[in-house]
């Protein structure tokens, strides 16, 4: 072809694959979506008016995001679950209930009450459940207030403490309560109004509940006179379980076996907060975890492995520990 061009086009032609043989010639940008481009400015500009309006009306907006951090932004497809055979739905009343994952094998071992978070999903509990049937346990995982249907209702302390009170009532005794995050909180809670059990484990658990909210408001991009109208807002919906409530004194009249599971970089939850409870909880221990963060250490090995031992063992050899 290159014969019938004109000599112009033979010479650039020829310095066109010069340079694209020297690295010269730079590649066109390649072109972004106009979503991708839209999403951060509008993210930006929501902030912006957020902010605005915590300055000039902190405490309209302090309520509003406080009923947006309550609100339940995960659900549960019971009837779906149950049609595939993976557990048996029980309903507790109060917008509550559990999915019963039997025991593999003939007989039951122990029974297993399982505590999700604020935010948390039984999906996140598959690999500890399956670890615990295996072992021979019955687990019943509870499903907090407004997880149920999806945008139909909050989930404060106060809905968490009444939910684990009423499983263990209704469908209880259990040999060993697991509980998640603010689960973790609301099992403290419980066992200090009168639940018993004999072997507690506390998974990425917030002991400084009130400081965990205030790192959620500030996710919010609040500060100052708004973020501490937001966080005494939550903690009103929760009533009368303060958010402030020292744990050190109810952690210290336990008399229950009690591991707490954490990850070292727990972006929620401090880990220097729990490496403290051994020293208050007469029969705690800590497992700490370099690896994982505040959910992923849920399916860790290691950690499964660690919690289904405890949940197990003989009342002696938690003494010995």
């Amino acid at each position: 072809m290159t014969k019938h061009m004109k000599t112009p086009d033979l010479q650039f032609a020829r310095l066109a694959l010069a340079k694209a043989r020297a690295g010269t010639v730079s590649s066109p940008a390649p072109l972004v979506p106009l979503r991708a481009r839209l999403v951060p400015w509008l993210r930006s500009a929501r902030r912006a008016v957020l902010q605005g309006a915590a300055t000039v009306a902190p405490g309209l907006t302090a309520r509003l995001l406080a009923r947006r951090y309550l609100a339940v932004g995960t659900w549960v497809d019971t009837a779906r679950i149950e049609a595939r055979g993976i557990a048996q739905f029980k309903p507790l009343g109060g917008d509550t209930g559990i999915l019963r994952h039997a025991a593999y094998g003939e007989t039951v071992a122990r029974r297993v009450l399982l505590v999700h978070g604020h935010e948390g999903h039984v999906r996140q509990f598959a690999r500890l459940i399956r670890a615990l049937r295996q072992d021979g346990a019955e687990v019943d995982a509870l499903i907090l207030p407004g997880h149920l249907k999806l945008g139909r209702g909050h989930c404060s302390m106060a809905g968490i403490v009444a939910a684990i009170t009423r499983a263990a009532q209704e469908q209880g005794p259990y040999d060993a309560v697991i509980a998640h995050c603010v689960g973790a909180s609301g099992l403290l809670f419980a066992l200090d109004g009168g639940l018993g059990c004999a072997r507690v484990v506390l998974v990425s658990a917030p002991l400084e509940v009130a400081r965990l909210v205030r790192y959620g408001g500030t996710q919010y991009g609040i500060g100052g006179r708004c973020l501490d109208a937001f966080v005494q807002e939550v903690n009103r919906a929760g009533a009368p379980y303060a958010l402030e409530t020292p744990w050190r004194p109810m952690a210290e009249h336990r008399r229950e076996a009690c591991l707490v599971v954490h990850a070292r970089d727990d972006y929620a939850a401090p880990v220097s907060e729990v490496e403290a409870l051994p020293g208050v909880w007469p029969a705690a221990r800590a497992a700490i975890f370099d690896e994982g963060d505040h959910n992923g250490i849920i399916a860790m090995a290691p950690a499964i492995a660690e919690i289904t031992a405890f949940v197990a063992a003989e009342p002696e050899a938690d003494a010995s520990r």
